[in-house]
């Protein structure tokens, strides 16, 4: 079958829809002339808007009359000759009528996906099936080989227009803020995931005391109560962005020095987004950050890990936050490993 025009489907977290970037610029590079769209959870459009790769960027609710609206405009369009499901939840099913019968590819053995479409099931004729340590930008790539499209460069990417830059531009201006500066993003998308407020308290001092960097502190507007709990000093080398939007946010975290940030959505934009990142996996019960943490970094980037019960220290964080400056002074960059 000739590769047209080809559907993404990436619904669900940040670090999820982040993960399938590499996966869309290699389809583009393989196959310049096609069509790629993409179906994204609404909270995250704005991070896709930009993207050359993508011919429309379609917003998803998983509301049934949200997903009616979608449906309607899809069978508008012609056929998707490929349709590849990245990551969804399995509310997604109910979108397939819409697809007029192209092949659905998934990873994630959904079970409305046919056996033969589905990487993960051991009932494909002639055909490998995924393993389980691949990391999630591997498990996009191994359904794209179905096609002939291999992962040449695993890099995630975001990008912004003048609008963002604008945007940032006058919010430094009105704050007062300059650079160099650091980012400590202090919320999560769960309370087992947060490192403790005292915690980020205490390194706040010592990037205060110890270096010249200003600090600005962020978030949404939900975390502004992690902030309260800081009980953060009086100091004109600190500032906050917990009102910015989500691309507007990513802008700010690319001109950043330096991420420090909890194992969520912010910290694969500081990835994707090349600014060296200090991502802090608080109780990892499985074991594997590296599947689904950053893809192959250089070990001096790679994320501070508390395995199981872990509590990761001050010290630890520090310590890694010193190694990055040190590397990065010395014209490191932040880059994948070559090898495995």
């Amino acid at each position: 079958m000739a590769v047209q025009n080809i559907l993404i489907v990436s619904t669900t977290g940040i670090g999820d829809c982040l993960w399938g970037t590499p996966g869309i610029r290699e389809l583009k590079n393989a196959y310049p002339d096609a069509q790629i769209d993409l179906i994204v959870k609404k909270d995250w459009l704005d991070l896709f808007k930009n993207n050359p790769h993508l011919e429309k960027t379609y917003p998803y609710q998983n509301r049934w009359y949200a997903q009616i609206l979608l449906g309607l405009k899809l069978l508008l369009k012609p056929k998707y000759t490929h349709v590849y499901i990245f990551h969804a939840n399995s509310d997604f099913g109910r979108m397939k009528k819409f697809l007029k019968s192209s092949p659905i590819w998934n990873h994630q053995g959904h079970k409305w996906c046919p056996d033969q479409y589905n990487v993960k099931s051991k009932k494909r004729d002639n055909s490998p099936s995924i393993v389980a340590d691949l990391h999630a930008i591997e498990r996009r790539i191994f359904m794209l080989k179905e096609i002939k499209v291999e992962l040449k460069q695993p890099q995630m990417e975001l990008f912004f227009s003048a609008t963002e830059k604008n945007s940032f531009s006058q919010y430094a201006n009105h704050i007062g803020l300059k650079t160099p500066f650091v980012v400590c993003h202090i919320g999560a998308n769960s309370v087992d995931r947060l490192w403790e407020s005292k915690k980020f308290y205490n390194l706040a001092n010592l990037i205060l005391n110890e270096t010249s960097f200003n600090i600005v502190f962020g978030g949404n507007k939900k975390e502004i109560k992690i902030l309260k709990a800081l009980h953060l000093p009086d100091n004109d080398r600190i500032f906050f962005a917990f009102d910015m939007s989500l691309i507007n946010y990513a802008y700010l975290l690319s001109r950043a020095s330096l991420l420090v940030s909890n194992n969520t959505g912010p910290m694969h934009i500081g990835y994707a987004v090349n600014t060296p990142t200090i991502g802090i996996f608080q109780h990892v019960a499985n074991g594997h950050p590296d599947l689904v943490g950053p893809y192959k970094l250089d070990k001096t980037f790679f994320p501070v890990v508390s395995y199981l019960e872990g509590n990761t220290s001050v010290e630890e964080v520090w310590k890694k936050f010193q190694a990055i400056c040190q590397a990065t002074a010395q014209g490191k960059k932040l880059e994948v490993l070559t090898n495995k």
